[in-house]
């Protein structure tokens, strides 16, 4: 294969990999709007649509280890296949969690007593699907200045993540008939600040990926 060819299949797998972070950025924006609005159907949507994101992972892992095994790649080339191959199982999770949001809303809003989530979750949400945005954005263009910012939005979205469970341990003290629904909530936060870490993960790859040092944002 001339290295032209290689270089080409090198592309259409970076192109691939930027199109499963669409499909996870639209997954999780859907899970998060059937929460704001306890949209049953679009959650259904949700669960339905992440076997198309596990195809999507596979194709990609599989097509780095054809890559590997059957080229000479470069260091540099190297380090690109190995960042796709961890950043492909990143997304991936992060599928898992938009999928997960979406079965626990889905729970809640078939229970008796509903529980209203607190206001912070949003904030909460809306700093995840930053996050994850920031670091397929800085995959895409290379650029690893982006991924500092991701440090301030993990520390914020763990800081709600503990101030939330607290409101929602203690709602549940008071009103222990509602701890069902409220387990329901705090699934959704524990999905949510995992988010987070996964974009945190992708982003040291992409910090590796242009420096070839792995640094660790959230020591």
């Amino acid at each position: 294969m001339t290295r032209d060819r290689f270089t080409r299949q090198l592309s259409t797998l970076r192109d691939d990999l930027v199109r499963l972070g669409t499909m996870v950025e639209h997954a999780l924006q859907r899970s998060i709007h059937s929460l704001e609005t306890w949209n049953s159907s679009l959650a259904a949507q949700v669960i339905q649509d992440d076997i198309l994101i596990d195809d999507a992972r596979v194709r990609a892992e599989e097509q780095v280890i054809k890559l590997i095994a059957t080229q000479q790649p470069v260091a540099s080339d190297l380090r690109l296949l190995g960042t796709i191959f961890a950043m492909a199982g990143e997304l991936e999770r992060i599928g898992d969690y938009a999928s997960s949001i979406a079965r626990r809303l889905q729970r809640a809003a078939s229970r008796h007593m509903l529980v209203s989530p607190p206001g912070g979750i949003y904030e909460m949400a809306t700093l995840s699907q930053k996050m994850l945005n920031i670091s397929i954005d800085a995959f895409l263009r290379q650029d690893s200045t982006m991924i500092h910012s991701l440090s301030h939005y993990d520390n914020r979205v763990d800081t709600l993540e503990d101030m939330l469970r607290s409101i929602l341990i203690q709602q549940a003290r008071h009103d222990p008939q509602r701890i069902e629904a409220i387990l329901d909530i705090l699934d959704i936060i524990h999905a949510l600040e995992r988010v987070a870490d996964r974009a945190t993960n992708i982003g040291e790859r992409v910090i590796y990926l242009e420096t070839s040092t792995m640094e660790e944002l959230n020591p």
